[in-house]
């Protein structure tokens, strides 16, 4: 009788040659996340329009870095020293980096068989002069957090690891620990918090308990919990029906 074979063995991951993983890197698209522009339409909550946004190449943030250099020094007559404290060129050169990064990361929503490659804004300059510093601001943070959550490099916590460090924040009775984080983990440390105390604050209200919360709250929390049971399906009832003589 014969014996069966033995199951082959996984067959060992093929090396890739550089050029094949040049070609597949390059083959990938750049990730992209739809982004509403912080200007409302008079008299709405609704965003005048939409952009599309993606993480800057290295290329592209050296050239952004270019521009606004030389955008700063064409404006400023005193050129910066060595040295020498110019808050001045600091803060010009520094807001606009942002402008110049935006540029290049906006682009147009209508282009996408294009493979976005208008960008949604007609001009820096244009930008610096009809956009307020908030909303570049809004923006820019808009382009932090795609960096970040769109970007290679692992920033964020598990739940485990969040929990970890709630509990070594309570038992030092420091925020050391929080300053060691970096800025995408200590957003996600606090939504991680907000979740919880929300939910916390939820079941004490479900269960009869005031939590110690403005009455603001209290009235969000109540009215969540009361369209919750309005939304759960009813007990069965039994129907008794009366037959009637004919």
């Amino acid at each position: 009788m014969m014996r069966p074979h033995p199951p082959a063995a996984a067959e060992e991951e093929r090396e890739v040659s550089p050029s094949e993983a040049w070609l597949a890197l390059t083959a990938i698209p750049r990730p992209t996340r739809e982004i509403p522009l912080p200007r409302n339409i008079p008299g709405t909550n609704q965003p005048v329009g939409h952009v599309v946004m993606w993480p800057l190449t290295q290329e592209e943030q050296m050239a952004a870095n270019a521009d606004a250099e030389r955008f700063t020094r064409s404006i400023l007559k005193d050129p910066q020293k060595k040295d020498e404290a110019n808050l001045g060129y600091h803060h010009t050169f520094t807001n606009d980096v942002a402008v110049q990064v935006l540029y290049r990361a906006c682009r147009d929503l209508r282009s996408k068989d294009d493979g976005y490659n208008r960008p949604a804004f007609p001009s820096p300059k244009m930008m610096r002069a009809n956009m307020s510093t908030d909303e570049i601001g809004v923006l820019f943070n808009h382009y932090c957090t795609v960096q970040s959550e769109l970007g290679p490099i692992i920033a964020h916590l598990s739940d485990e690891e969040a929990e970890a460090l709630i509990v070594r924040l309570v038992e030092g009775g420091s925020a050391f620990p929080f300053d060691s984080l970096s800025w995408e983990q200590q957003r996600t440390l606090v939504l991680t918090l907000a979740s919880r105390l929300v939910a916390c604050w939820t079941a004490m209200s479900s269960a009869g308990l005031q939590p110690s919360v403005s009455t603001n709250v209290l009235s969000k929390l109540t009215a969540s919990h009361d369209a919750e049971k309005s939304d759960a399906p009813a007990d069965d009832e039994t129907v008794v029906v009366d037959s009637e003589e004919s």
